[in-house]
């Protein structure tokens, strides 16, 4: 069959493409997605997002190579599979980051990348609960929401912060983003806001829009340095069908390159090595992954509190059955109580660290009183290096589009992340030292108070640190020869394709990756129909 365009991936970008771009009647989209459909029973639960991540049918379920810098360990790598990809699995934080992570875009060359640019369309992807304003949209798909719980436990979280100076912040979206803020998610009348939910379901009677799930890429058809087409397994058997405009890559940071070198595109040397006929040598394809390093620091409490007392099998049971009913109570949050940005170094033009506590353990399970091993309550508060240095890769395992890639981070590579990293856990001892939550905790469990030294934080790190699932940067949009897509997002070199995703971004911004990947697939869109919102230059 012949379409217009075909979108390659349903996840945070691409089931917007498909959505946008099908507003216009006489415009034709297939998308395909190597998932299914979004059917899990907790998929909706803000609350259950650990739990659908344990899926395998949900969750792509990816690992590192070895990782030299953190004791040789192999990373476990959650990707969501499905309708709305990583959107419809991840932990719902609703984060753009900094203004200068853009302006450093258009300051790189990448013209309609820098802050006032990229803003129109963070405003027009969201309905936020203030309504809209000059930072926020009061009428787009994807709902944003206040968590604001007691059982959060903010208020002492937010006066031992503004006790050691931190300021607090209302809005990290908005003009500022340094200081402690409530955590805000992507969560609309209690349920997930996932790109499936907010932009497609909508979309699905268009009789211009063809989804197509359980349809796995081959490659990208290539004729005369034009890509004419896809060829993909579906139902068992082999399709192929043809684009009359162009196709469209938006399967994410590890499957993007590792489709184009599939097509043979990518660099030549190393695609000769897997027998793979290059048909154009585009060194940067799979270079240049970014990822934010995390870490999470854990303080118990003294007394039984936080919401770990609502995972007791019977309360959890009865918050389940009033989620169903109701659509609120605490099911309806994503369990974390904050954002903290700040600068580890006061020479910093931007925050360097994000601190997300929560008044849970991140091994919490449901318990029964005298039945399960004790739960564990405290507060768990991961630290992520946002502007980290270390560059890692993807490459392919094997010709067979159904093998995983092969993904090494070389986290820690660059010493300076390890630094950032160290004064991170520094600064939550010092937090946790303020009134009231000194008064509130018994000890700090990892990495435990023995541990003083930057060589004892270190080695604790390096045996337990992981990362934040926010992988960019493997298509990377720039100049020069390694990179893979210019500011239109088109590859370089090849006619009728573009990637349309995480992997453009040429740095990891200082945030969380869904929001700002979703600004990448409105943007895109409005690039395709010859469209373009004004600049905020006012802001």
């Amino acid at each position: 069959m012949n379409f217009d365009y075909i979108v390659i991936g349903a996840g945070s970008a691409g089931a917007v493409l498909a959505t946008r771009l099908t507003e216009d009647k006489d415009v034709s989209v297939l998308l395909l997605e190597a998932g299914g459909k979004d059917r899990h029973p907790f998929m909706l639960i803000p609350l259950a997002f650990l739990k659908v991540g344990l899926s395998r049918t949900y969750n792509w379920h990816f690992e590192t190579e070895p990782e030299p810098a953190m004791d040789g360990r192999r990373l476990p790598i959650g990707r969501g599979r499905g309708l709305g990809g990583s959107s419809s699995i991840n932990a719902l934080i609703c984060m753009r980051g900094h203004r200068r992570d853009y302006e450093r875009w258009s300051e790189a060359g990448l013209e309609g990348w820098g802050y006032a640019d990229v803003l129109p369309y963070f405003r027009r992807l969201e309905t936020n609960w203030r309504g809209a304003t000059p930072y926020h949209g009061g009428d787009g798909p994807i709902r944003v929401t206040p968590i604001d719980f007691p059982e959060m436990l903010y208020e002492p979280i937010l006066e031992a912060a503004k006790a050691m100076g931190i300021p607090q912040n209302d809005d990290p979206n908005g003009a500022v983003q340094e200081g402690i803020s409530r955590m805000e998610a992507t969560i609309g009348d209690g349920k997930r806001s996932s790109t499936a939910r907010a932009y497609l379901y909508p979309a699905m009677n268009r009789p211009n829009l063809t989804v197509r799930t359980g349809a796995l890429t081959l490659r990208v058809i290539l004729e005369k340095g034009r890509a004419v087409g896809v060829e993909y397994a579906c139902g068992g058997r082999i399709c192929e069908d043809r684009v009359n405009r162009e196709v469209l890559l938006s399967a994410g940071s590890y499957n993007s390159p590792q489709i184009l070198m599939l097509s043979g595109i990518g660099p030549a040397d190393y695609l000769k090595s897997m027998n793979i006929a290059p048909i154009h040598d585009l060194p940067g394809v799979g270079q240049n992954l970014s990822e934010h390093p995390n870490y999470i620091n854990f303080y118990r409490l003294r007394e039984p509190g936080g919401l770990t007392r609502a995972l007791r099998l019977d309360r959890a049971t009865a918050l389940v059955a009033r989620w169903y009913l109701r659509h609120d109570g605490i099911f309806a949050s994503n369990g974390a109580a904050a954002n903290i940005f700040l600068r580890s170094r006061g020479e910093l033009d931007r925050p360097d660290l994000q601190l997300t506590p929560m008044s849970v353990s991140n091994q919490a399970q449901l318990w029964v009183p005298r039945l399960t091993a004790p739960p564990r309550y405290g507060f768990n508060i991961r630290i992520g290096v946002m502007h980290p240095r270390s560059r890692g890769w993807v490459k392919l395992r094997s010709t067979d589009p159904r093998d995983k890639p092969r993904i090494q981070f070389n986290m820690y590579q660059a010493p300076e992340d390890m630094e950032t990293m160290i004064r991170g856990v520094r600064i939550c001892r010092e937090l946790f030292g303020q009134s009231p939550l000194r008064e509130m905790v018994d000890s700090e469990i990892f990495p435990g108070k023995e541990r003083t030294s930057d060589a004892q934080l270190a080695e604790a790190i390096r045996k337990d640190g992981n990362h934040r699932s926010h992988p960019v940067g493997t298509c990377r949009m720039g100049f020069g020869d390694d990179a893979v897509v210019d500011p239109q997002l088109r590859v370089r070199g090849i006619e009728g394709l573009r990637v349309i995703d995480a992997s453009v971004m040429p740095e990891v911004p200082g945030g969380n990756t869904n929001v700002p990947t979703i600004m990448i697939g409105e943007k895109a869109a409005d690039m395709l129909r010859g469209r373009k919102l004004p600049r905020e230059d006012q802001l």
